[in-house]
């Protein structure tokens, strides 16, 4: 018996150091931007251009930027460029929708909403480019209500969570380093 209880002891013993180590070894799954000077502290995100016919996606799209930047806390975000370390410039060079399925009445169920963006990551000072991308694209499929009432309010949300998504990825690919 007392045999026994030891090897138990040794065993969770054994998966608890195996644990530990494993949340000790460094390795995270946000990228951090580490390959970015560390004199950018200060980054400001200019008024986006918009060279499509939705109104306000460019603003949309500002905000999720400044929101991802925000949450993941390597830079400060600042309310001008004469504060900043780095600019980030944006323009919206392409938004459409498409029909996906209809329904028996042949209206519209589902749509698909698709963006294309370019992106600018420059260093204030300098001049540098830390990250640009010229074609980001980006989309979300989204259901639409039976009431037609409904349906700027459904493209709005999904015009938002889009703007959402598409920030996501663009900010993780800059801090990655990709």
């Amino acid at each position: 018996m007392k045999k026994r209880n030891i090897r138990i002891f040794f065993r969770i013993g054994a998966a608890g150091l195996a644990f530990i180590m494993v949340l000790g070894c460094g390795y995270t799954f946000t990228p951090r931007g580490k390959h970015i000077d560390k004199r950018i502290q200060r980054v400001y995100v200019e008024p986006f251009g918009n060279k499509t016919s939705q109104a306000q996606i460019e603003n949309l799209l500002r905000t999720a930027f400044i929101n991802h930047f925000i949450q993941y806390s390597r830079f400060k975000v600042v309310g001008s460029s004469e504060e900043a370390d780095a600019t980030v410039r944006g323009t919206v060079l392409n938004y459409y929708t498409s029909a996906l399925s209809y329904r028996p009445d042949k209206l519209v169920a589902q749509e698909r909403a698709h963006i294309v963006v370019q992106i600018l990551f420059q260093e204030k000072e300098s001049g540098k480019i830390i990250w640009s991308s010229r074609n980001i694209t980006e989309n979300i499929d989204y259901r639409l209500q039976d009431n037609i009432n409904l349906l700027p309010v459904t493209r709005k949300n999904a015009l938002i969570k889009l703007s959402h998504d598409t920030a996501e990825k663009v900010v993780n690919l800059m801090l990655a380093g990709f």
